[in-house]
């Protein structure tokens, strides 16, 4: 038995994009001018929420700017509410649409947690039992969807900088120190963290590490959310080292983007960074705005576009609301999923699907315009449902993700369908779903890796025949159910499960031996086949793999000597 070679995924460069940079109307009562004025946007509400800052003392306001009457209001909630301060972070919990804000300044430092419940319009401070993170301002922190935390990193007090990193877990309301014993990023504050659900990890850059090392920094680190460990990202060229600067992350387009700050002086310049090629590119942006420091960024991703708001520049404090995007404002169109555009991955036939196999699914708007390849999560040993904001259902079933595109989209096929006829396919994308397409459930529909495997691991060809009574190895998708019953998702592991449809495999005019027919070991929805070629068989021969009633696609050939 040999294990599944690699499958091969196919992705594409993402064409230019042409970004720009738009001041926003404000409104007639917009929030006073101030620096670190911490922003997050809500796409329930097309809203961007704001609380606090400075200007010119700490301030203890909340704010919503609301992109259909494209003017801000001032909040009023009910109940108490977090004191004054600045150098706090926000976030949005979206699983319960609210806005979490830790930390911050004013006079003394906090490490109190709070909570804005959007839709009941009031706070909640969140009072964990056991150990709390030190209090600390100019720290940095996220929300990391997969795991449902917030996760916050390093900071100031006036006793000195941290370079600890914690985790606060929505459901169990409690913090976890989760600081690996080295290899940390300096100990800093003033810098800001991104968090890039692809890759799994949290990206922290630059800052002020005075008193033990550069003030400003211009370093990158990356850590790892399953593995707890530091990692510095160095590349050539990068920006100038800076603090105080603004950024978020563009999951859409797959960048960190970061905007002025104060460094070399007050600066204006924008620099993107891939994380998946280890990169930084400066922008060059017409019309982009003054240089500023202490200013606050956040992503829309139903909006495709980055705002920044405030921050201290050359003629003062600003209140000003910034959009930097690669379109028009108007909202990205929804995912539409083209006519016949469900395959088999393996074999290219159309219509209806069985349980467990792996399918594309073309069309447009479907992902980022960079194909991103999944891997299984570390801490679930499962396939994400979500990422770069796609996620696939099938009459409210989420399917396991192995490849998003803006084209294409690939999927296993829920086990869960096993007994439903007909389904309702839906792409969603950033909040955004395509029309449903009604989809066709069969037990089986085989289809067949073009390439087969010699008995010593190399890829048959007729420069590389088999012999005939050796065995060659085949990998196939859409066998259906299984037994036992494999899981949505998961690898296969050890017994392997097996169809449980009959398996018949015809090399040329004769019926092969099959040796091995259960789950590929350590894949999702592929089945192995290892086969002994009938004696007498040579030359170029046709394999047919038959599971249940329902045969592989023409034009799949060993070759045998």
């Amino acid at each position: 038995m040999r294990l599944c070679p690699v499958l091969f995924v196919l992705a594409v460069t993402a064409s230019a994009q042409t970004l720009t940079y738009t001041q926003l109307p404000v409104g007639t009562n917009p929030p006073t001018p101030r620096v670190d004025g911490t922003v997050v946007y809500d796409p329930g509400g097309r809203q961007i929420f704001m609380f606090g800052g400075s200007g010119p003392s700490a301030r203890a306001d909340l704010w919503a700017y609301s992109f259909d009457q494209n003017q801000w209001r001032e909040v009023q909630p009910s109940g108490s509410k977090p004191s004054a301060r600045f150098g706090h972070t926000l976030l949005l919990d979206a699983k319960r649409r609210r806005v979490i804000l830790f930390g911050g300044q004013a006079g003394g430092f906090f490490n109190d947690t709070w909570a804005y419940d959007i839709s009941g319009n009031a706070w909640t401070k969140l009072g964990p039992a056991g150990p709390l993170p030190n209090e600390r301002y100019g720290h940095s922190a996220i929300y990391e969807t997969t795991r449902d935390r917030m996760v916050i990193s390093h900071g100031f007090t006036d006793s000195g900088r941290f370079d600890d990193t914690w985790a606060f877990e929505f459901a169990t309301n409690t913090w976890r120190n989760i600081s690996p014993s080295s290899n940390r990023p300096l100990k800093r504050c003033l810098h800001h963290a991104v968090y890039d659900p692809t890759g799994g990890q949290m990206l922290l850059y630059g800052g002020c590490s005075s008193g033990f090392g550069p003030c400003p920094q211009g370093d990158l680190w990356s850590f790892d959310l399953a593995s707890n460990q530091w990692t510095e990202k160095a590349s050539q060229p990068s920006p100038l080292p800076r603090q105080h600067y603004g950024t978020a992350y563009d999951a859409t387009r797959e960048r960190m983007i970061v905007f002025g700050g104060s460094g070399s002086g007050t600066l204006n310049d924008t620099w993107e960074y891939n994380p998946r090629t280890n990169s930084w590119r400066q922008l060059s942006i017409p019309n982009s705005p003054s240089g500023r420091s202490r200013v606050e960024g956040t992503y829309a991703a139903d909006r495709g576009a980055i705002y920044f708001f405030g921050g201290s520049t050359s003629s003062g404090n600003s209140n000003e609301l910034w959009e930097l995007s690669s379109g028009a404002i108007a909202e990205q169109p929804a995912p539409r999923i083209s006519d016949n555009g469900i395959i088999n991955v393996f074999s290219g036939a159309t219509g209806a699907v069985a349980p467990g196999e792996i399918v594309s699914i073309f069309g447009e708007n479907l992902g980022p315009v960079e194909g991103v390849a999944l891997g299984y999560d570390p801490q679930t040993n499962r396939l994400s449902k979500t990422a770069s904001g796609v996620s696939v259902t099938w009459n409210g079933i989420a399917s396991p993700l192995y490849f998003v595109r803006q084209d294409q989209v690939n999927v296993q096929v829920p086990y869960e369908l096993a007994d439903m006829t007909e389904v309702r396919l839906t792409v969603n994308r950033n909040g955004r779903s395509s029309a449903e397409k009604s989809v066709g459930i069969v037990s089986t529909r085989p289809g067949l890796f073009p390439a087969v495997w010699n008995e010593d691991g190399s890829i048959n060809s007729a420069t590389n025949p088999a012999v005939a009574g050796s065995i060659v190895i085949l990998f196939a998708t859409g066998q259906g159910l299984t037994g036992p019953a494999s899981t949505t998702g998961a690898p296969a592991l050890g017994p392997y499960p097996e169809p449980l449809k009959p398996v018949d495999l015809q090399i040329g005019s004769a019926r092969a031996e099959v040796l091995f027919r259960s789950q590929a070991p350590f894949t999702t929805g592929v089945m192995q086949i290892n086969a002994r070629i009938p004696v007498g068989l040579s030359g170029a021969q046709s394999v047919k793999l038959t599971v249940g009633d329902a045969a592989s696609q023409p034009g799949v050939v060993v070759a045998i000597r």
